[in-house]
């Protein structure tokens, strides 16, 4: 082997790691870069900006914890990963595997938990509480609802990187001045109000589209609800006429039945007729049958059975005649005709004289016995069609009634009509039209179907105006005005679920003006909002301790003043160290296999890192020395709270919170272009932001779980406490007592100033007692004072 070979040979075999897998970190470190930038501009975006969803910044904190992931683990990759473990291709991509494995979780959760273990969790009720005003007082300066003398901040320029820098570091810098704090104290009304204001005004355009769009809705619910009172008025004012209608239909119907009654009658006849004509001859002979059995059997007592077996064979004969007529059984003396004849003692010239005089020899008898002026009257028999046909129809009537309701012989229409069968069919007929008349209602109450039909159609319109209503989720009275329509409950309820609580005064009115609803509305709720909001600051302070309603406010109120310094400064810091390593990096590859180290003077080797060394100095010194902003001048009010910092926190950190001032916006706006560019947020947020946050929500759950629950009676106070809050923005004072089983106990409440007394008025909460007395063992325990809950019993043991 040459003695070139050889010493290239030497110059790879003491490389820390092949130049492949060099070259692979180098281009993973280039790409790491471009995320790193864009987390960093629109982590100020989001913690320098006025107002921001929470969305975004569960976004922006998934985003920013997965890239410092990668930033470490390829940190710690450059730094492990050499010699025997990157020998091969397969070890070292597999070492980079397990690094990855191992550090980006690491990095991902403990930033968070390191956070909550070391700052968040351990602060006290004060901190949250002051931290939250502090967050309150930043979105003021942000929305330009308070000026700070002697603080530069321009809300005109609010999205320039130097604006949102300061307003992302604002919250932290008031936080840690406790001077400024209490001197502000007196002004939180003034503070909250104007940045109320400021907000609904800034926002008024947004407020006021929603309420036409309301304003627009509720005017069309109510051109819909006119077009049904038109209707049920139409309907209501029909009543009359459609009472006055179904009367004619009635009268209709008994004009029709009228004639339907005397067709009956007529066609009844008909067939009367026609039987009549049937009949009459075979009943005529059925007699003739019966008179010759009685002149050929009769008063001959050896005749007798004949008599009767020659009168039943024409009995028989007779009752077929009838069978075959369709007729019921009547004996055959039904069918005799009255005969009238002459009056006894009475007599004709012309019966005299056909007589011989005989007539009137006998009628003159008559009068002597004394039957002189009666009449001689006897039943005959007879083929008379005439007389058959009335005796039919009677034998009939029953069936005709049957047939027809009516009986045989009604000769006028006013008879018909007064009969209780047209009442009776009247009354069945409109029942079937849903009119129900009386059981006792006759035709001639008139006056009474109408009412009844009447009111019918009012009842119908009223229900069908209910079923209406009832389609539109509604119960209106008809016929309301337009005022009448907008301050009903029912609407303002709609108005109020369109409009949201906080935007809603009662009445809302739907024809309001831009200017009447900023009167009375936006001005309104300034005013409660202020209310609101000052008495959710000024809640009792132990609201804030852990398991207190507001807790987690106040802890979510410390992380967004105090995290995005930090992160911010951090992920600053990274961007800058990797632009100044990928430099030498980069150098380095391009020569990575020679070996200078015959050619190179001994101080040589050391030129490297010296000068990586002060490159990094620069970074840090050159922004402090020869940057500026306008934020750091010595007559700006921010230099007041760093000289605060420096004194009650670190001084260090006052440097680098300067440092961030000086560096951050020249930085950002490069990172806010490559995101607008390559859209990596919204990237992000598409495929990885709910796997990522399902994950996180998983895994911290179990690396910071939940402190240990209280009581259910203090879980019950918390909820209490929360609904009144959220109702109201405020506790309600009420009376606050400890009972014991000792006489001459010594109660105290640790957590309040003023001494104990039996039923001082304290604030729904949670407080902590401490019972003692001589002899006793002293007791100590926290309790819920809630509106169902204000006397406390603590007793004590005997020590």
């Amino acid at each position: 082997m040459s003695e070139s070979n050889k010493k290239n040979a030497t110059s790879i075999a003491t490389k820390p790691k092949p130049k492949w897998f060099a070259i692979t970190l180098f281009v993973l470190s280039l790409v790491y870069l471009v995320p790193e930038m864009v987390f960093n501009a629109k982590l100020v975006e989001v913690a320098g900006g006025a107002n921001v969803d929470d969305q975004t910044l569960h976004l922006i904190e998934l985003f920013g914890r997965s890239i410092s992931g990668l930033g470490v683990t390829l940190l710690i990759a450059d730094l492990l990963l050499k010699g025997k473990l990157v020998s091969t291709a397969p070890r070292a991509i597999g070492s980079l595997i397990l690094v990855a494995i191992f550090v980006w979780p690491t990095v991902f959760f403990g930033q968070k938990l390191l956070i909550d273990k070391w700052l968040v969790e351990p602060s006290t009720s004060q901190q949250r509480q002051e931290a939250f005003f502090a967050s309150v007082l930043r979105s003021s300066l942000a929305a330009n609802a308070v000026q700070i003398k002697g603080i530069p901040y321009q809300a005109d320029y609010a999205s320039s990187p130097s604006e949102m820098t300061f307003l992302a570091m604002m919250g932290g810098l008031v936080y840690a001045n406790d001077e400024f704090i209490q001197h502000v104290e007196s002004k939180k009304r003034d503070i909250l109000s104007r940045y109320i204001e400021n907000k609904a005004n800034s926002q008024f355009d947004d407020y006021f589209n929603d309420y036409k769009k309301m304003r627009d809705q509720i005017a069309d619910s109510y051109k819909q609800y006119m077009t049904g009172v038109d209707r049920y008025n139409t309907s209501m004012n029909s009543a009359s006429s459609r009472a006055n209608k179904a009367w004619e239909d009635v009268e209709t119907q008994i004009s029709q039945g009228w004639k339907d009654y005397e067709n009956a009658e007529k066609a009844y006849m008909a067939r009367a007729e026609a039987r009549a004509q049937k009949i009459a001859p075979k009943i005529f002979n059925h007699f003739e049958k019966r008179n010759k059995c009685i002149d050929s059997y009769g008063g001959k007592k050896n005749r007798q059975e004949r008599l009767n077996s020659c009168i039943t064979d024409v009995e028989k004969s007779y009752v077929k005649t009838l069978k075959n007529a369709g007729l019921p059984y009547k004996e055959m003396d039904y069918w005799l005709v009255r005969e009238v004849g002459r009056t006894k003692g009475t007599t004709t010239l012309s019966d005299t004289a056909w007589s011989l005089g005989l007539s009137a020899v006998v009628a003159g008898l008559e009068l002597v016995t004394g039957q002189g002026g009666e009449q001689n009257i006897r039943m005959v028999y007879t083929d008379d069609v005439a007389e058959y046909r009335p005796r039919i129809l009677v034998l009939w009537k029953d069936k005709f009634q049957k047939e027809t309701g009516y009986p045989m012989g009604i000769d006028r229409i006013q008879t018909f009509r007064s009969h209780p069968t047209t009442s009776s069919k009247v009354r069945k007929r409109v029942a079937d039209k849903g009119i129900q008349l009386p059981s006792n209602w006759q035709v001639s109450q008139i006056t009474t179907f109408k009412n009844v039909v009447k009111n019918r159609v009012r009842e119908e319109t009223k229900r069908q105006w209910k079923a209406e209503m009832a389609q539109r989720g509604l119960d209106l009275k008809p016929n309301l005005s337009w005022s009448q329509f907008q301050t009903d409950p029912q609407i303002q309820e709609r108005i109020l679920a369109k409009m949201g609580e906080r935007n809603y005064v009662k009445p809302m009115m739907a024809d309001w003006n831009n200017r009447q609803f900023h009167d009375k509305v936006i001005k309104v709720n300034i005013q409660r909002e202020t209310e609101y909001w000052l008495r959710y600051i000024e809640s009792a302070r132990s609201q804030f301790e852990d398991g207190g309603p507001l807790a987690e406010n106040g802890k979510s109120a410390l992380r967004s003043i105090i995290v995005p310094p930090i992160s911010m400064s951090l992920s600053l810091l990274l961007v800058l160290l990797t632009v100044v390593k990928l430099p030498f990096k980069f150098w380095a590859l391009v020569d990575y296999h020679k070996d200078f180290s015959e050619h190179q003077h001994p101080a040589e080797k050391y030129v490297g890192p010296v000068l990586s060394a002060l490159l990094i100095f620069a970074v840090f010194a050159v922004p402090l020395w020869v940057g500026s902003s306008k934020f750091t001048e010595e007559k700006s009010t921010t230099s007041y709270f760093l000289d605060k910092f420096d004194e009650t926190v670190s001084p260090v950190g006052s440097i680098a919170l300067k440092w961030v001032l000086h560096t951050q916006p020249i930085v950002q706006p490069v990172g806010a272009k490559l995101d607008q560019n390559m859209m990596i947020t919204q990237l992000f947020k598409n495929t990885l932001e709910h796997s990522i946050g399902e994950l996180d929500k998983h895994v911290m759950a179990k690396l910071n779980p939940p402190k240990a629950l209280a009581s259910a009676e203090m879980r019950k106070g918390f909820e209490e406490q929360k609904q009144a809050i959220n109702s109201t923005g405020q506790l309600k004072d009420m009376p606050f007592e400890v009972l014991t089983n000792v006489q001459q106990a010594t109660i105290r409440v640790m957590n309040i100033k003023p001494g104990y007394e039996p039923g001082m008025m304290l604030p729904a909460g949670n407080y902590d007692v401490q019972v003692s007395a001589p002899g006793y063992q002293t007791k100590r325990l926290w309790v819920s004072h809630s509106k169902n809950n204000t006397k406390h019993q603590v007793n004590i043991d005997k020590g």
